[in-house]
């Protein structure tokens, strides 16, 4: 079975390297494409500053809206920046690549690229939550076995 086209999920966890290795071998074995891909989670799970840290720079006339919006911005970018060197890595390794920043929740965003990008592939990592802490936090890549049409490659940490 070939793969023409790798959505390959990113995040700053400590398996992106291994993640990204992966995606990159098998996209060299199967002349593929590569989409990398970060999701900056609604929740932004302390990315942002917190509600204070705004409210102190805001007043009630949308000054809130207009500081969250920059603060979003400013994690976009951030991690554009982040994703950069790897889709150099990527082009420079002689394969059509792209790269992707979005906000949304991971699974149903990953799940829907997938599906309008038309992967045949997604590799991604696993944290290896189980048990009462994938239950609370959930879980990306069970999220992404269970609802996507193309085949999956996790990769443990």
């Amino acid at each position: 079975m070939t793969f023409q086209k790798i959505l390959v999920p990113l995040d700053r966890s400590a398996n992106t390297e291994m993640v990204f290795e992966k995606a990159l071998a098998l996209a060299k074995e199967n002349h593929s494409s590569l989409l990398l891909l970060h999701s900056l989670d609604w929740d932004f799970g302390g990315h942002l500053a917190t509600f204070n840290e705004i409210e102190a720079d805001v007043d009630l006339s949308g000054g809130f809206t207009q500081s969250l919006e920059e603060k979003v911005q400013e994690e976009l970018q951030d991690f554009r920046t982040w994703l950069k060197p790897y889709h150099q890595k990527a082009l420079e390794a002689g394969l059509e690549a792209e790269m992707q920043c979005k906000i949304g929740h991971p699974g149903p965003l990953i799940r829907e690229l997938a599906k309008t990008w038309g992967a045949d592939l997604i590799v991604m990592g696993r944290r290896g939550r189980s048990g009462l802490t994938e239950v609370l936090l959930g879980s990306v890549s069970n999220y992404v076995l269970h609802h996507v049409h193309c085949s999956v490659c996790v990769i443990q940490d």
